[in-house]
């Protein structure tokens, strides 16, 4: 016999909502205001949905929060609260949206939704403020970045991912990386041509450069112009020597402004950074030995503390 969903008693109906397949949900939600809030405030636990961008397409990927249990005499760990881990991808255009489940492919319309309302939707009824990963590749037109700019004000990670061109690469970061908490640019497009430090200057929070295959180009004029507040550089080629220079230099920059904040840069395993070499003809102090962090101060009380090991050096501007 048909069971009337919305006149179940409330603990009943959250059951219910929490039992539904992740597209059961969503779909739940699209029936009306009411349904929508009721979707929304069961709270339905998912990973961090994971967006990409093909052509003239957001992808949203979602699937259920995965809860491994800490019990090793199992011989399979339980995930979730009794419910199967199920992973479904949207296809979101205007108008509608394909929703890719199982071995499926199901088209929902809704005429008076643009892009921009089903991305509103998807992260109300699951309690997100923004998007929380973005990823950019080559099936990614530079013509549609304006688009997204303007239907994604806010994500909280931006990931320009291999395979990438430089120029979809490049336009991506500088289009793109302002509306972003923190940014993984995970390919070296750098050379004489197109050096690094009009990336650089650009007002940012975090942004990690990412590539273990080609090494990053640092130069000591790079570190002076940067103007991101938390700054990571993963593989770099740069000097003891400039390293020394660059903290000389913030020495002697009595009363000017320096935006970063945290600068770590990871040089290639075979290149050690000589401790000595960094801080030569600088006065510091020991922090804690056992922590290879060194402190520095300059004539108007700014401080800046230096960890250096094998092949890391940080700068943190205090």
């Amino acid at each position: 016999m048909p069971i009337r969903l919305l006149s179940l008693p409330s603990k009943d109906l959250q059951y219910a909502i929490n039992s539904m397949d992740l597209g059961d949900v969503i779909a739940l939600s699209l029936c009306s205001n009411r349904t929508k809030n009721l979707v929304k405030d069961s709270k339905r636990r998912i990973e961090p949905i994971h967006a990409e961008v093909y052509g003239n397409r957001i992808r949203f990927n979602i699937s259920d929060f995965q809860e491994l249990q800490n019990d090793w005499d199992q011989d399979d760990l339980d995930l979730g609260d009794g419910v199967d881990n199920e992973f479904i991808s949207l296809d979101l255009f205007d108008s509608l949206i394909n929703i890719h489940r199982a071995n499926e492919i199901e088209v929902w319309r809704r005429p008076e939704f643009a892009q921009c309302d089903w991305i509103v939707h998807l992260l109300s009824i699951f309690n997100e403020s923004m998007i929380p990963r973005l990823r950019i590749s080559d099936s990614c037109p530079i013509e549609y970045m304006n688009t997204i700019k303007q239907i994604i004000p806010k994500c909280n990670s931006l990931e320009i991912i291999r395979p990438c061109s430089n120029d979809v690469a490049r336009k991506a970061f500088l289009k793109l990386a302002p509306i972003a908490e923190e940014v993984n640019f995970e390919i070296n497009i750098f050379d004489n041509d197109n050096d690094i430090s009009k990336f650089l200057t650009l007002n940012l929070n975090s942004v990690n450069f990412i590539d273990f295959e080609s090494p990053f180009k640092l130069e000591l004029s790079d570190l002076l112009v940067s103007n991101i507040d938390h700054l990571s550089i993963r593989i770099v080629n740069i000097t003891d020597k400039e390293l020394n220079r660059f903290a000389k230099l913030w020495m002697k920059g009595s009363h000017k402004f320096y935006r970063p904040k945290l600068i770590t840069l990871v040089l290639k395993r075979e290149m050690d950074i000589n401790k000595e070499e960094v801080l030569k003809g600088i006065q510091y102090e020991f922090v804690e030995e056992s922590t290879h962090q060194y402190r520095i101060r300059r004539g108007d009380g700014k401080e800046l503390s230096i960890r250096i090991f094998a092949y890391i050096v940080d700068f943190e501007f205090e």
